[in-house]
């Protein structure tokens, strides 16, 4: 952790109300950096109340990444001297179609706001995907500088935003991570394992689909440490656990965590169901844990 005496430091989240972003927002209240310093934190469709416990942890303010004119004064006026962007559209990963709506607010909102940030010197930190990489590793892992060859639409405008973010130059960081998983409240992927894991669910879980799968918890607190100005963490990162898994072995920790039945767990081979989804995105995380203090735990650590 890189330690900085100075009071005026400001952190800004922008789309603090999805998973990620409030995991990072309370990952701020027992930061060593932050949780002195004055957070900012930005949302759209979700709007925080008053009675909400990340409240009070963040001064909050609606903004519509599409008004790009409005994001560049919005940050001219706070001037943060961090931004961390965990904003993301809604979408469907690997299933996802090509749509405007889709790369507008992957690769256009995303540089438009790292722009804005650079104009005020900001520090500027990015989330970005294992699924730009296609998945055919047959041995070793990914590693940051490994080319990139995404198979589908969410993936490869994750890759034109890495592209454009990194021509940009200056104190930029895309992280990119892998499945993000939340226990409390159950996040989107932990509730699709519940799902599958009901007696009557039709659900198959892939065992051949391997993701470092990382809490919500860890990125967050992670996110905080490499968002500190001067962080040495530049250009791209493996942000997440060093333990590939399927979604068949995350449901097999979640069992007993739940108190489910493993009698209901219904398997099949992403392989043989035609639909191309990446198999093997195993990540090299060996840069990330030089650089940080934070511990980004896999699925059986945490779940142990």
């Amino acid at each position: 952790m890189v330690a900085l005496n100075c009071k005026y430091e400001r952190l800004l989240i922008v789309g603090a109300t999805g998973e990620l972003g409030s995991a990072t927002i309370q990952a701020t209240s027992h930061s060593p950096f932050w949780k002195d310093k004055k957070i900012y934190a930005t949302y759209f469709r979700h709007v925080p109340t008053s009675t909400h416990p990340l409240y009070p942890l963040a001064e909050w303010n609606f903004l519509d990444l599409c008004d790009h004119e409005k994001v560049r004064r919005f940050l001219l006026e706070i001037s943060p001297t961090s931004v961390i962007c965990c904003s993301v559209p809604t979408h469907q990963g690997a299933s996802s179609q090509s749509s405007d709506f889709l790369r507008q607010g992957i690769v256009e909102n995303v540089v438009a706001l790292a722009e804005a940030s650079k104009l005020i010197g900001a520090r500027f930190i990015a989330i970005s995907t294992d699924q730009v990489f296609d998945g055919n590793l047959k041995t070793g892992r990914y590693k940051e500088d490994d080319p990139v060859h995404p198979t589908n639409p969410y993936a490869s405008y994750k890759a034109e935003m890495e592209e454009q973010l990194l021509s940009l130059g200056g104190d930029i960081l895309i992280c990119r991570t892998s499945l993000i998983l939340t226990l409390n409240p159950p996040g989107k992927a932990i509730r699709f394992i519940l799902d599958a894991l009901e007696p009557e669910s039709e659900i198959e879980l892939f065992t051949d689909e391997l993701r470092n799968m990382s809490f919500s918890e860890d990125l967050g607190s992670a996110l905080c440490e490499v968002s500190v100005p001067q962080h040495p963490a530049r250009g791209l990162l493996h942000l997440c656990s060093d333990e590939p898994v399927s979604r068949y072995d995350l449901a097999l920790k979640l069992v007993p965590y739940f108190g489910k039945d493993e009698k209901n767990i219904k398997t099949a081979k992403s392989a043989a169901s035609k639909q191309f989804r990446p198999l093997n995105l195993s990540l090299d995380n060996s840069k990330a844990k030089s650089l940080l203090q934070t511990e980004i735990r896999g699925i059986s650590k945490r779940l142990a």
